[in-house]
């Protein structure tokens, strides 16, 4: 009987993938393999314990390699699984490349099965929160003239914020903070953008917004306040509409 092995990977789609690659080249055998991301894994005592560098290359081999080999929407529902904040996620990836690699495209109608029901659940969470958390990020004019925003989603939704605002605002400076994650995107005028990890504004930049901007915050609270009908406040309502994790990041919001 063969001792389990953990892989041991960053928290990222090229890490995942890279411990997927690892798992696979082992021949090892998948039963006795798991993969666990991000930077705590809980120890066991059976268990040997693989860390495995992120390589950009191997993981673009496995992209690749569900692109062709399964299907493009194979491939969408890992992208989004990786973005989930659930510890599972990297291992139900790989249960579900495993299943995949060996049926084929029809992996993903295979909806009794619980890997694929599980991979479901972590792509509809992440496009759940993605679909109305844009309304709730709120841009600051600094007195540099770049548009700052902080943001503390569940998932990881940095990368598709970053595709969404440089489409939407393609010729502004503007930058995107994770306080949850400590990453920040940052996006220059008509240009690309870019993701740097491991980063904490300093408070005293960020806070130097310009007076345009404080004009602005204190007349879209008059509106916000305005428009509201006490008699008729639901603050359960509110919260279902408006999650009170992102209130903190929102100038009407707060105080509240």
């Amino acid at each position: 009987m063969k001792s389990p092995r953990i892989y041991m990977c960053e928290d990222s789609l090229e890490g995942i993938l890279s411990a997927v690659h690892a798992a696979y080249m082992s021949r090892y055998g998948h039963e006795f393999q798991s993969i666990e991301a991000g930077d705590y894994v809980e120890p066991s005592l059976f268990a040997e314990m693989i860390p495995v560098e992120t390589d950009v290359d191997k993981a673009m081999r496995v992209a690749d390699a569900v692109i062709h080999k399964i299907s493009g929407y194979a491939w969408h529902l890992i992208k989004y699984a990786a973005m989930s904040c659930y510890m599972d996620k990297a291992d139900t990836i790989y249960r579900f490349l495993v299943l995949g690699f060996g049926v084929g495209s029809k992996v993903t109608e295979q909806l009794a099965d619980p890997v694929v029901n599980r991979m479901l659940k972590l792509e509809r969470g992440v496009m759940r929160e993605k679909d109305h958390f844009y309304g709730f990020v709120r841009f600051r004019e600094l007195n540099s003239g770049i548009l700052f925003a902080k943001i503390a989603p569940k998932h990881h939704q940095l990368p598709l914020a970053a595709e969404h605002f440089a489409d939407r605002y393609p010729m502004e400076n503007w930058m995107i903070y994770d306080e949850r994650r400590h990453e920040v995107c940052v996006h220059e005028a008509g240009r690309g953008w870019w993701i740097t990890k491991d980063v904490t504004p300093s408070q005293r930049i960020i806070s130097d917004v310009s007076d345009s901007q404080k004009d602005f915050e204190k007349w879209w609270k008059q509106f916000y306040e305005t428009i509201g009908i006490k008699e008729r406040e639901n603050p359960r309502c509110r919260m279902s509409m408006m999650p009170k994790m992102y209130w903190s990041n929102m100038p009407e919001m707060l105080g509240k």
